[in-house]
């Protein structure tokens, strides 16, 4: 039997295993919620306003951190759904400059990130990456929490998901933000309701970081073969990127790196090649990063590729351009080819210098258990069940403590 069919019979036995419930199935293996990281202090004037407090003493003990906590404000909103988000809105602050060098008026306010965060943390252990992006790029970034997730409501699932980012896009609408000053940056298995985004709202512009083609994709262990689990379990299959990138009308962003264990490279290949060639930004695949260390790996090169797209999206904002094709740098493989960074000082004049010195290590976005590996390799882990090496390790350790306690009443 082949990796595929030994794939999607594991597949077939965790969904009896969940009560032939789809969903459950879905959110076994997709959805990790951490232990909360934070908790919100409310703010006694405004029920729907707070502060991030931390839980984790790492964080606490971060002057990163800490002047990430004190630089934002916290915003409560309720989803369609029902469920009720936290809103972390990390604002640049009054020096800020928009593309053209003019400070952004009231008439013409900054660019503001919807950041969707992978699966394997929260809004609290992105504080660090928020800061640090809206320092750097000069604009202002609205981490989104996940139902089910840190201080929300609910419990995850990929519907809720969808619903907190609709709710995170209208609150930012309804104070006045024009939709092509809004930008959707999904991390993980944050492209996908990032993606099912662009079906349903006007956004000026999408980033899309170490993304997946769909949730049952991520399990193929020979994706161009036969009886793969993505073929078979088809009607289960969520967050299906590949249809949504397709039909995208606003500039799209993509990076990758090519060396992610987790979710395949060949998922933000195929996203990019998808995508419409008006609207195709010129991809970034750094060759060294996998799954939890792209910005890491060269933060100078991640910070420039996302800079220069930022700022051809304020200038279309500002009228000074149509399409995508019109904005990008002469000379570059649009196809595939990472584009070279401007060296010029103009690009990281938010303070790059001080984030390199003072960088906190970066988020796991994703579950490095090994979990995806294992179900393309046939193997099918319950919650809550361990790996065979991490019992044998453990059997291991135990025999060794027992040992050395017999040794010592000896």
């Amino acid at each position: 039997m082949g990796a595929n069919c030994v794939a999607s019979t594991s597949i077939g036995c965790l969904f009896c295993y969940r009560g032939c419930n789809a969903e459950k199935l879905r959110n076994a293996f997709t959805f990790i919620p951490p232990p909360p990281s934070y908790r919100i202090v409310p703010n006694p004037e405004n029920p729907d306003k707070g502060r991030i407090a931390y839980l984790m003493d790492g964080l606490r003990a971060s002057q990163l951190y800490r002047r990430a906590a004190e630089s934002s404000e916290v915003w409560w909103v309720t989803t369609k759904r029902g469920t009720r988000v936290p809103l972390v809105w990390m604002k640049f602050g009054a020096n800020k400059q928009g593309s053209t060098g003019a400070a952004p008026s009231a008439s013409q306010p900054n660019l503001v990130l919807l950041h969707c965060h992978g699966n394997a943390t929260d809004i609290g252990m992105m504080m660090g990456p928020y800061y640090e992006l809206a320092k750097v790029l000069g604009i202002d970034v609205i981490g989104v929490e996940y139902s089910g997730y840190g201080a929300a409501s609910g419990e995850p699932s990929s519907a809720n998901t969808k619903a907190d980012l609709e709710a995170a896009y209208d609150f930012v609408a309804g104070l006045g933000v024009p939709p092509k000053r809004i930008v959707a940056y999904g991390q993980s298995v944050g492209s996908g309701p990032v993606s099912c985004l662009t079906g349903s709202r006007e956004l000026g512009g999408i980033v899309l970081h170490s993304p997946l083609l769909s949730g049952i994709k991520v399990i193929d262990p020979h994706p161009n073969k036969c009886c793969r689990p993505s073929c078979v379990w088809h009607c289960f299959d969520f967050y299906p990127n590949y249809k949504h990138m397709k039909s995208v009308t606003c500039p799209a962003f993509i990076m990758h790196g090519q060396r992610d264990d987790i979710i395949p490279f060949y998922h933000g290949y195929q996203l990019h090649r998808a995508c419409p060639k008006a609207s195709r930004w010129p991809a970034y695949f750094p060759s060294r990063a996998g799954h939890n260390n792209l910005v890491e790996t060269d933060m100078q090169m991640y910070f420039g590729e996302v800079k220069a797209f930022l700022d051809s999206l304020l200038k279309m904002a500002d009228g000074l351009g149509s399409q995508v094709g019109a904005l990008m740098p002469s000379g570059k493989n649009v196809l595939l080819g990472a584009r070279e960074v401007d060296a010029s000082p103009r690009i990281l004049a938010g303070g790059l210098g001080d984030v390199l010195m003072d960088a906190a290590p970066e988020p796991k976005a994703g579950p490095e258990d090994g979990r995806y590996e294992q179900l393309r390799a046939g193997h099918v882990l319950a919650r809550g069940q361990r790996r065979q090496e991490d019992a044998e390790a453990e059997e291991f350790q135990d025999a060794a403590e027992e040992e050395e306690q017999e040794e010592e009443e000896e």
